[in-house]
């Protein structure tokens, strides 16, 4: 109840400060908010907004809101808000429904100049706008925009800031933070924020035009963090002002006349001021003598606009003035004669002839206003006026449509002149046609049934007079005859035809030929032409002769597209036998010849052919469409077929030969064909890519050799030998002597015949018996004991190859 109230209390403190100047306002639809300020809807405020409006991070919200979330306070559902003559309707609050402004646009999701355009363009002498401010005061400048694409300044306008701001139109409605949830708290109440009206003038020069749209600059000022919210436009509409006025004359001598004015639409109040000794401030002048008055009639928005009436002497004579005979035709006299009646006059005086008498004969050549004046007892001036009807000559005026037709076209006859319906005709029998409707003025339709040029003449008369003889001429033309050839078809593509014309016509006649997509290569008017076709294409033909066109019956030429051979292969380079698959690319074809370049062919569309011989082969593909049109496409030395290569080796020691380790490494020739690179597998797990490598075996065994040969293009063939075999040494060979000093020669002591004896044992002693080294297999020495180095002297070993063998014993030289 305590929001009810304050509005109410608002509504009737408004309406009484504007009792004197009552204006109606009504809502102006338009569009240009911004931002959606209002919540809405829901528990989300941030979900229903668009922006916050000052610095604290507020919106407004609907009392609905207020409703759904236990809040107090809230904007009008509805959104209208209605002050005494004043309504304004906000935007829906489902979308934006606010301008918002600051100094240039330097708060965030604000501009510094908005526009808002009225969704109908109308004419309106005074606008209000429902605005507040946040942050403190704003200043906004306005600029009327008309459909005219003039423009007019609407001057400041001061919007106050939302709290505590007096007269306003709507308060107590609170303010929350924007928030995606509840809780919320309400900020302002129980008598903030608010909002307020603000009205301004248009122009008085501009109130009668078609307003589109009003624009509003944010005027920076002091404080750069105040903000202007615009909410909704309402306007009173312009209705222009009219009067009538109802003039009484004073009689000679007196000051009795008036000029009463019937004032209609404007802004009322209505006040007068009349340019009288004394001033007059009413509707009705009165108790004038005779002269020029102004009135400036000023409507409530002081725009005014000026009256300018004469009040004249009225004599008690009047004066009649009569023509006899009133209506003449154009050549005749008619005498005029003035009569006073009341009093006598003198002086008389005519217009627009020189004359001084109350009676004159005159001839006008037509209707002419005659004005008489004369000057009664006290020298006021009494008119009169008569009228002479002079009865105008008739014309005769008529057009032929069309001037020039083809044998077998009517024309038409259509009187252009003006006469009465009493007028009579005369068409002179029309010069020979046949008339196949129309009378009187017409229009007629005629034909004539020969080639030729004709005069039609017409002759009207109206109320005893005759016009001049009115003379058209018209031409109907022989029609030609229409024909051509063309010199063959179907063509390929872009192949030359000859069209030859095989009618006859003038030699003025003048053809038009519609080609269709061909192109012209020589030729001119009826040909014959040399065109080429690219593609189908209807030739058409019109002839044109004097006033008759004749169209030939199209001439379809077919242009058979000319085929586009072309193709792709999986394999450029192979290996023999190598199978081709060619893969058809052409346009335009339906069958297909394909030469492989050793003498064989194919028609297929996508061939696979094998290719058996090494070789070079140039591949042609001709392409051929309805039997008619063919391109060929040959590919030179397209394909290349190398030989295979062959894989052949030998080694030395040969297969299945005995060879004691010492003796275990093997040479292997290559003797291969057509090969690029080579890899071996020695059967050891050891690998090579030299030609012809040499590789020692490290173990005792029989092993497969197998090369692989690959030639440049990736081909591949291999083959093996077996067995190459590696057995132990016989005797060990033994070293007497080595120099471990870390040279890099002979740093170790080391029986190579071990690597084939792996259950073998070495034993070292110096020269007191102590066993300095020992090892099973083989091993290499480095000349050590326990990690340190013994010194340079004569050592002495014990190998045991097996139980069944004797052991190997002597001495070693070990050198520093």
């Amino acid at each position: 109840m305590k929001h009810i109230f304050t509005l109410t209390l608002l509504l009737v403190l408004h309406t009484g400060f504007s009792v004197l100047f009552a204006q109606t306002y009504s809502p102006v639809a338009i569009t240009g908010y911004n931002n959606d300020i209002v919540a809405e809807t829901g528990t989300n405020a941030v979900a229903t907004t668009s922006t916050v409006i000052d610095g604290s991070n507020h919106v407004i919200y609907t009392q609905g809101f207020a409703a759904a979330n236990g809040l107090t306070g809230g904007i009008l559902n509805t959104g209208t808000y209605v002050s005494g003559t004043r309504t304004y309707q906000m935007a829906p609050y489902n979308t934006s429904n606010a301008l918002y402004l600051s100094a240039a646009g330097n708060v965030a999701n604000s501009q510094g100049v908005g526009t808002l355009t009225l969704n109908t363009p109308a004419s309106y002498s005074r606008l209000s706008l429902l605005a507040f401010g946040t942050e403190g005061t704003s200043t906004v400048t306005v600029t009327f925009n008309f459909m005219d694409g003039t423009t007019s300044a609407g001057g400041n306008i001061t919007i106050k800031d939302w709290f505590n701001g007096t007269p306003y139109i709507f308060n107590a409605f609170g303010r929350l933070t924007r928030l995606t949830a509840a809780p919320y708290t309400v900020d302002g109440l129980p008598g903030n924020p608010r909002m307020y009206s603000f009205d301004f003038a248009v122009p008085c020069a501009d109130q009668s035009k078609l307003l589109k749209s009003v624009t509003f600059t944010y005027i920076p000022g002091a404080n750069i963090s105040s903000r202007a919210v615009i909410l909704a436009l309402s306007g009173v509409t312009f209705t222009p002002l009219a009067y009538t006025e109802t003039i009484t004359n004073a009689i000679c001598g007196g000051a009795n006349g008036s000029i009463a004015l019937n004032v209609t639409g404007g802004t009322a109040p209505i006040t007068y001021t009349w340019n009288t000794t004394p001033v007059q401030t009413t509707a009705t002048a009165s108790n004038l003598p005779a002269g020029n008055y102004i009135c400036s009639i000023r409507d409530a928005n002081s725009c005014i606009t000026s009256y300018r009436g004469t009040i004249t002497k009225s004599s008690p004579v009047t004066l009649t003035t009569t023509a006899s005979p009133a209506e003449i035709c154009s050549g005749e006299s008619t005498t005029l004669t003035a009569t006073p009646a009341g009093g006598t006059l003198s002086n008389y005086s005519w217009s627009p002839v020189a004359a001084t008498t109350n009676t004159l004969s005159v001839s006008p050549a037509d209707t002419t206003l005659y004005t008489v004046t004369g000057d009664d007892a006290f020298g006021c001036k009494v008119s009169s006026t008569v009228t002479v009807n002079v009865k105008a000559t008739p014309a005769a005026a008529f057009t032929v449509s069309p001037g020039t037709v083809c044998l077998g076209t009517a024309q038409t006859l259509t009187f252009t002149a003006t006469a009465n319906p009493s007028s009579t005709y005369n068409w002179n029998n029309f010069a020979g046609a046949t008339v196949q409707s129309g009378s009187g003025a017409g229009p007629y339709t005629i034909l004539f049934s020969a080639a030729g040029t004709y005069d039609i003449r017409l002759q009207v008369t109206e109320n005893g007079c005759a016009s001049a003889l009115s003379t058209q001429q018209l031409t109907v033309s022989q029609p030609p005859v229409v024909s051509m050839q063309v010199s063959k078809t179907p063509i390929c593509s872009g192949e030359p035809v000859t069209v030859n014309f095989t009618g006859s016509a003038s030699a003025a006649a003048v053809a038009t030929w519609n080609w269709n997509g061909g192109v012209v290569q020589s030729g001119s008017g009826l040909g014959p032409y040399n065109v080429i076709f690219r593609q189908t294409g209807s030739i058409g033909l019109s002839v044109t002769d004097g006033a008759c066109t004749v169209d030939a019956t199209p001439v379809m030429v077919t242009a058979v597209p000319v085929p586009v051979a072309d193709f792709t292969t999986d394999l450029l380079t192979g290996c023999a036998p190598a199978e081709i698959r060619f893969t058809n690319s052409s346009q335009n074809a339906d069958t297909y010849q394909w030469q492989f370049g050793n003498g064989q062919q194919a028609s297929a569309a996508n061939p696979v052919y094998t290719y058996g011989t090494p070789g070079t082969y140039t591949v042609t593909l001709k392409a051929t469409a309805q039997g008619l049109c063919s391109h060929t496409l040959t590919r030179t030395a397209l394909i290349n077929i190398l030989p295979p290569p062959v894989a052949a080796f030998t080694a030395k020691p040969g297969e299945n030969k005995e060879v004691e380790f010492k003796e275990a490494t093997f040479l292997f020739t290559n003797s291969s064909q057509y090969a690029a690179s080579y890899e071996w597998d020695f059967g050891d797990g050891v690998t090579s890519i030299l030609t012809s490598p040499e590789h020692k075996y490290e173990l005792p065994g029989a092993y497969r050799v197998v090369l692989y040969a690959t030639n440049e293009i990736g081909c591949k063939d291999s083959i093996s030998h077996s067995w190459y075999k590696v057995i132990p040494d016989l005797v060990l060979q033994i070293p007497n002597a080595f120099s471990p000093n870390g040279d890099g020669i002979n740093d170790y002591w080391a029986i190579d015949g071990l690597k084939a004896r792996p259950a073998s044992t070495t034993e070292v002693f110096n020269r007191w018996g102590q066993l300095v080294f020992k090892s099973n297999g083989y091993s290499e020495w480095p000349g050590t004991h326990k990690g340190k180095p013994l010194p340079t002297g004569t050592y002495y070993y014990v190998i045991k190859t097996s139980a069944t063998e004797k052991p190997y014993t002597g001495w070693v030289q070990l050198l520093r």
